[in-house]
C-alpha cells in the first residue's frame, strides 16, 4: 500500500478514536505547491537548475526527483541528501529547507517542454502524491539567458 494511503488510513483511525487529533493533522497539511516551491534557471554551464524551497516541517525525497522530455527520461543530477530512516519507506535520502537538481542542457532543444516530477512529505504526517510540473524550455533557453 502506498505510503500516503497508509498515512491517511492512520489519520482516519486516529480520527475514529480521537476526532480532534485527526482534524488537527489534516489542517496542518498544506496544498502541495506551498511547501515545495520550484524555480528553474539556466546556469553558467548550460544546465537547467531546478531549485526547491522546502517549508519548515516538510522534506523532499531525492529518489523521487525526475525529468522527462517527450516521455523519455533525462539525466538528473542531485547532491546527497540526509538519510531519513522512515518506518514505512525505510532509509531514504531527503532534503530539508532547500534542494537542487540539474538537467544537462546540452541535449535539450531550444523550445519544447520537459516534465519535472518530485515528491515530498510533511514530517511525521503524510506524503503527497508525486507532483508533476511542465517546464517551458523556450523560457529557459541559452538565447534567453544571453
Amino acid at each position: 500500500m502506498p505510503y500516503e494511503v497508509r498515512a491517511l488510513d492512520q489519520i482516519c483511525y486516529i480520527g475514529s478514536v480521537y476526532p480532534l487529533t485527526a482534524v488537527a493533522a489534516l489542517a496542518i497539511v498544506k496544498p502541495a505547491e506551498q511547501p515545495f516551491r520550484l524555480s528553474v534557471l539556466l546556469d553558467e554551464r548550460d544546465r537547467l537548475e531546478l531549485r526547491w524551497s522546502v517549508a519548515t516541517g516538510y522534506f523532499l525525497s531525492r529518489d523521487n526527483v525526475s525529468a522527462t522530455l517527450d516521455g523519455k527520461p533525462l539525466k538528473v543530477s542531485t547532491a546527497r541528501g540526509e538519510i531519513n530512516d522512515d518506518p514505512t519507506l525505510g532509509p531514504t535520502e531527503t532534503y530539508h529547507r532547500e534542494a537542487k537538481a540539474y538537467v544537462d542542457g546540452e541535449d535539450l532543444p531550444e523550445s519544447g517542454e520537459i516534465i519535472v516530477t518530485y515528491q515530498g512529505c510533511r514530517e511525521n504526517a503524510v506524503c503527497y502524491s508525486p507532483i508533476t510540473k511542465p517546464i517551458d524550455l523556450a523560457t529557459h533557453s541559452r538565447m534567453q539567458a544571453e
